[in-house]
């Protein structure tokens, strides 16, 4: 699968005000610490969640006790954001939501409350209400906070030389690990893969905290990029660093299952991928799942799984319709009698934040349409402001060859194999692929 799981977003949106905190110490309260009797021990999944639970359960009743304390609502919100990244339910937003609601912000709070909720509008892709809420907020909060921000929603509303000028400003101005982070991804899909790699490993060298899930996300990361440029080995040798980092942890697990499938080792991508549909009951991981099933002659089972990821992904439609399209779409896609149904929620994904991936994902849905000139059109235009990968080359080759454009698709195609050192096959380029950079 690709950049549907923790929605390519949503991880990346709540992963960057993680970053964020622990570079200025705001991060919120600190996850909980075992008893000083305990015998110390790595830090995994499990015990990191419990340590949110905890430092969840604390601030809530602190904040009960303190309600004239404002500072206290920020911090559980701050918490929620922190452990959706980690276990990708959806849940977390909503209570994030209600936090933010539940009391009106004090004259001293009124800026940060007014970020935050920028932020989680930003993380649950409402960018046009993220922005306008961000343009109002009242002076008091961070420059560079607000800067990366803005920086973000330029992004993702296709403008990468706006968004790529504010990130090397910050780069250079602040030099923590959330900005290179920040223009790690962006260089990674406008053509520059080796910078992206050079600045996440600089990230990470400036990174000195605590963290093993934020260590773990950085290793990740590399690993993706790893990937896409067709080093596999690389890639799950990453990946692999990451999950020493914080075993147990779904999302590194989900992409060594996927490194696993294509490089041929399809019993244990199986068996992988089936452990993290146990620990997280994903729609993406049950497709993902159903897929290397169907492949293995399992077709009853297959179906099933294909039949419980759509009830999820009519539920996470219901709840957060912006934030879920996106991801949805991949399974829609997989389906030809689902076209019409694919195309709208494409559309509207792209509606909400129009960048590269969103288009591509458009551009997908537009030739399950029968539609290939559409598709040409929007992956040209994103080529022109810059959006530059893999991805969008293969499915570009593909609306050409759908032309009669044998020539060019020749060339875009030539063009996806140069960039990502691997003959890799539309079949999955199409089927997409998730990074763990948002929900």
């Amino acid at each position: 699968m690709r950049r549907a799981a923790l929605a390519p977003g949503l991880v990346l949106g709540a992963a960057l005000a993680f970053v964020a905190g622990c570079d200025t110490g705001r991060a919120g309260a600190p996850p909980a610490s075992p008893p000083a009797s305990a015998t110390p021990r790595p830090n995994d999944f499990d015990l990191e969640r419990r340590n949110l639970d905890e430092a969840i359960a604390r601030g809530r009743s602190l904040s009960a006790s303190r309600p004239e304390d404002g500072l206290l609502p920020l911090e559980i919100v701050s918490l929620h954001l922190e452990r959706a990244r980690l276990t990708g339910d959806y849940a977390d937003f909503g209570q994030a939501r209600d936090a933010l609601q539940a009391r009106p912000p004090s004259a001293g709070t009124r800026a940060a409350h007014c970020l935050l909720e920028a932020r989680l509008d930003y993380t649950l892709h409402r960018l046009k209400a993220a922005g306008a809420r961000l343009a109002t907020c009242p002076p008091g909060n961070d420059p560079a906070e607000v800067a990366g921000l803005a920086a973000d929603l330029a992004m993702h509303a296709g403008r990468y030389r706006d968004a790529e000028a504010t990130y090397r400003a910050l780069v250079n101005r602040v030099g923590t690990p959330t900005q290179f982070v920040r223009l790690a991804l962006l260089r990674g899909r406008t053509g520059s893969p080796a910078e992206a790699a050079a600045l996440l490993e600089a990230a990470e060298r400036r990174y000195h905290g605590t963290s093993a899930t934020m260590k773990a996300w950085l290793r990740l990361q590399r690993g993706l990029v790893a990937l896409d440029r067709g080093r596999f080995d690389e890639a799950l040798a990453l990946y692999r660093q990451a999950s020493d980092e914080l075993p147990g942890w779904w999302l590194v697990d989900e992409h060594i299952a996927e490194v696993l499938a294509l490089t041929g080792d399809k019993a244990a991508a199986r068996a992988l991928y089936g452990r993290v549909v146990e620990r997280t009951g994903a729609p993406e991981f049950l497709d993902a799942l159903a897929a290397l099933e169907e492949e293995g002659g399992d077709k009853a089972s297959a179906a099933r799984r294909r039949g419980e990821a759509r009830a999820l992904y009519e539920k996470r439609l219901a709840d957060y319709p912006e934030a879920a399209a996106g991801h949805a779409l991949d399974h829609f896609l997989a389906d030809s009698a689902e076209a019409p149904r694919a195309l709208a929620l494409a559309r509207a994904n792209h509606a909400a934040r129009p960048f590269g991936e969103a288009s591509i994902a458009l551009a997908k849905a537009w030739l399950h349409a029968g539609q290939p000139a559409n598709a040409k059109a929007l992956l040209e235009g994103e080529l022109a402001k810059g959006w530059d990968t893999p991805e969008l080359h293969w499915v570009l080759a593909a609306a050409l060859d759908k032309l009669g454009r044998k020539t060019p698709a020749l060339a875009s195609r030539a063009e996806a194999r140069a960039q990502s050192g691997r003959r890799t096959t539309l079949r999955r380029t199409l089927r997409g692929r998730a990074r763990g950079e948002s929900l």
